[in-house]
């Protein structure tokens, strides 16, 4: 009996023992605004705890660092008091994330993001200057140099900090996004916000036009490679988002030419598709995602200039006639019925670094109705212009003046691009050759695609007389290396070529050069760079690749089938004219036969 009795009095203890000390431990309430009213600091508090249960009317608790009660409280609410505690002997644990251990291209508002825990109070110094205190992340402005961020915090226990050393070189490099810092930034990257280092393995770039569209690249871009010998990196020159319009120039920003995800906001269309350079984009760099509210998005490949239509009924193309591609960057295209002509379509010049040259350009409107007219610019960098939509009225001319800029710090070469003008269904493209050569230079080059050789088929040859005149005054001959590349409008070199030669007051001759058996039928531009003592002097002839051609031996042999005919006709005209003539003559004798018989 006395072991029943033992046995039932050890049960109720070990009950007792579960009840108040294990199932405390078995759960936890954060203690909030919903559930708690009332003081509470470290050590003794007390206050109202609602939304749980216990057992009895009131009880001692123990609270945890992070900030919650490990128990089952109680129904309905309750006046109680519990004792607090932190970890016995921790000071605050400090980290710093930003700024890193590397060099920023900024000395305004830096970044200076921390954690801090079981901290009473937090605050910093640069350089072992004054005391900042602050509450949460924040940003710091310095000056060009090292410098080391000391960041603190207390408790109770103690004081704790960290520190990390950086450098500020605000010439480094210069990253112009204004576009995609002010009041429609969105969701755009802070590019001062990272380090240098950073900047060279960035990802996750978003930039954003609140009012116009986004483009959100997919991969990660070493963005410093692609700033100018000043360090200039022209985010604002090089890619721009307007009114269903994203273009971004993949031969000033090459790294940038990854895919991305894009979207035009404020569209009206009801099933709108995408065009690239003005043509329906191909399945195989252009995939639409999604088309809600007005805003269109879809994915690319790569990176030219992208705008967006509306579908025709049955998914058909517009009623226009092409005259030719181009490497991939098409020909002028032409519609059915022109709503508008121009008085050119190819623009060339010839300039030296620093020099500006305006070329004007005369849209007419020869039709009875008012038309809209949409300029598109696909080479910034050089042409500036004022624009991007105009009104014509019926039989109104309009001249538009290209200011073509080329910037001091412009290496020498041939840049190409092209000016889009469109109405409607009707498209034309000025294509734009801008030859950029060293200034000073005492060489003069001259190219000149022979005419027959102005139209070729792939595979063909390119027959051009060259002429080199050495302007320096000098018998003295000079070694000159020449460069002949070969390369369509968007930039994409098909053929390159490089001799040397040496030049005493001038050389002439005639260069073949060989083109690719699979080269794309288009427009072409022969590009030739001397570089002499450094310094280039260049020359440019356009051409183009078709897909038929008539040889100079067949338009011989034309000649030849015309004159013939023509002979032949001219003989079968005289027999038959003879035949006829004798016939009338062998009748009038008969008659008159009869009648001197009847007589």
């Amino acid at each position: 009996m006395k072991k029943i009795i033992l046995a039932f009095i050890l049960g109720i203890a070990f009950l007792l023992f579960f009840v108040f000390f294990t199932l405390p431990a078995s759960a936890s309430l954060e203690i909030n605004s919903s559930t708690y009213s009332g003081s509470f600091a470290q050590g003794s508090s007390s206050g109202n705890i609602s939304n749980s249960s216990y057992f009895g009317d009131s009880a001692s608790f123990y609270q945890q660092a992070m900030g919650y009660l490990n128990d089952l409280l109680f129904s309905g609410v309750h006046g109680f008091s519990f004792q607090t505690a932190s970890t016995a002997g921790s000071t605050p644990t400090l980290s710093i994330s930003e700024p890193s251990n590397g060099t920023y291209i900024t000395r305004i508002n830096l970044p200076l993001n921390f954690t801090a825990l079981n901290a009473l109070g937090v605050w910093y110094n640069l350089d072992s200057g004054s005391n900042t205190t602050i509450t949460g992340n924040t940003t710091f402005n310095t000056t060009n140099g090292l410098h080391t961020l000391y960041l603190f915090a207390n408790n109770t226990y103690g004081n704790s900090s960290a520190n990390i050393t950086f450098t500020v070189n605000t010439d480094k490099v210069i990253v112009h996004y204004s576009n995609y810092s002010g009041s429609t930034k969105g969701s755009s990257i802070d590019f001062n916000q990272s380090s240098y280092e950073e900047l060279q393995n960035l990802s996750n770039i978003i930039l954003e036009n609140t009012d116009y569209g986004e483009i959100a690249f997919n991969d990660a871009i070493n963005t410093t490679n692609d700033s100018n010998i000043d360090s200039d990196l022209d985010l604002d020159l090089y890619i721009n988002i307007s009114n269903n319009s994203i273009v971004l120039n993949s031969t000033a920003l090459p790294n940038f030419n990854k895919s991305a995800t894009l979207s035009l906001y404020g569209l009206t269309f009801t099933n709108p598709r995408i065009l690239r350079n003005g043509e329906v984009c191909p399945n195989a760099i252009c995939t639409e995602v999604s088309y809600s509210g007005g805003a269109f998005v879809f994915n690319v490949t790569h990176f030219t200039t992208y705008t967006a239509e509306e579908t025709p009924a049955g998914g058909g193309t517009p009623d226009t006639t092409s005259l030719g591609g181009g490497g991939g960057s098409g020909g002028v295209v032409y519609s059915v019925t022109d709503l508008f002509t121009l008085d050119k379509n190819e623009i060339k010049v010839s300039l030296n670094p620093g020099q500006v040259k305006t070329e004007n350009v005369t849209i007419t409107n020869p039709g009875t109705q008012p038309i809209t007219i949409t300029i598109e610019n696909l080479i910034p960098e050089f042409v500036m212009r004022g624009e991007d939509v105009i009104l014509l009225n019926p039989g109104e001319s309009k001249v538009i003046p290209l200011y073509i800029i080329v910037k001091a710090e412009t290496i020498p070469n041939l840049y190409l691009g092209k000016i889009i003008i469109s109405s409607g269904s009707t498209k034309r493209e000025i294509l734009l050759a801008v030859e950029v050569e060293s200034a000073g230079i005492l060489l003069d080059v001259r190219a000149e695609i022979l005419k027959d050789y102005k139209q070729i088929l792939p595979g063909g040859e390119v027959l051009t007389e060259m002429r080199l005149f050495n302007l320096g005054g000098s018998d003295e001959r000079k070694d000159v290396l020449i460069e002949y590349i070969i390369k369509d409008y968007e930039n994409h070199e098909i053929v390159k070529e490089t001799e040397s030669l040496a030049i005493e007051t001038q050389a002439t001759f005639i260069k073949r050069i060989k083109l690719p058996q699979d080269a794309i039928l288009g427009n072409y531009v022969l590009y030739v760079r001397a570089v002499y003592s450094g310094k280039v002097a260049s020359a440019s002839d356009n051409f183009e690749i078709v897909s038929s051609k008539v040889t100079n031996k067949e338009k011989i042999y034309i000649v030849i089938i015309v004159i013939l005919a023509i002979v032949l006709s001219l003989i079968i005209y005289f027999t038959t004219f003879r035949d006829k003539k004798k016939g009338k003559k062998k009748d009038g004798e008969r008659v008159n036969l009869k009648s001197i018989m009847k007589k």
